[in-house]
């Protein structure tokens, strides 16, 4: 048998060295494209969680900015006469005021029997001051009033609440808000 030869065994060495190399790569290429595909799988359900949790908490913070604005509600004195807008909620609302398509509207602060104070009630127990408009601050429990008008057509009263928001309340009670005038 002939002797082997040296000069070919290192360069056969380097080369499974090598291919050993080449697979190793290989492999580490794969599993590192495994772990980015499971990354973006993960990264995919997240965002899904994450634009769930948003349009939750955007629903609940839709609903607390509606909430003051909806303790705002509308009543009728028993004649029918007048009618009454009252701050059910316990905090303040601004520049309160009242308007009628076809007619000014008068606002009045109301005091009587009907509101607990009958100091200043008149013969239908119930009273309506002129006052200014807007009408500063409705403070809780507290209520402006207006005339009813001859029409079919509804009144309505627009108010900010404690959040800046600005309100529309017509005398059916539908609630809208007014987009902010630039």
């Amino acid at each position: 048998m002939d002797a082997i030869n040296w000069g070919d065994a290192p360069t056969w060495l380097g080369a499974v060295f090598a291919a050993a190399a080449a697979a190793a790569a290989v492999w580490t290429l794969k599993s590192q494209r495994d772990q980015i595909d499971e990354q973006r799988v993960f990264i995919a359900e997240q965002s899904a969680t994450l634009a769930l949790e948003r349009a939750a908490l955007l629903d609940a913070a839709g609903d607390r900015r509606r909430a003051q604005a909806e303790t705002i509600q509308w009543d009728t004195t028993e004649s029918g006469m007048a009618l009454i807008l009252t701050n059910h909620g316990r905090s303040p609302v601004t520049d309160v005021a009242m308007e009628h398509p076809y007619r000014p509207i008068e606002l009045c602060s109301v005091w009587g029997s009907e509101t607990g104070d009958s100091r200043r009630a008149d013969f239908f127990g119930l009273r309506l001051d002129p006052t200014m408009q807007p009408y500063a601050v409705l403070g809780s429990g507290k209520q402006v009033g207006c005339q009813q008008p001859d029409s079919s057509d509804p009144v309505v009263a627009t108010f900010t609440d404690d959040a800046g928001v600005r309100w529309r309340l017509d005398q059916h009670g539908k609630l809208d808000e007014v987009p902010p005038t630039p």
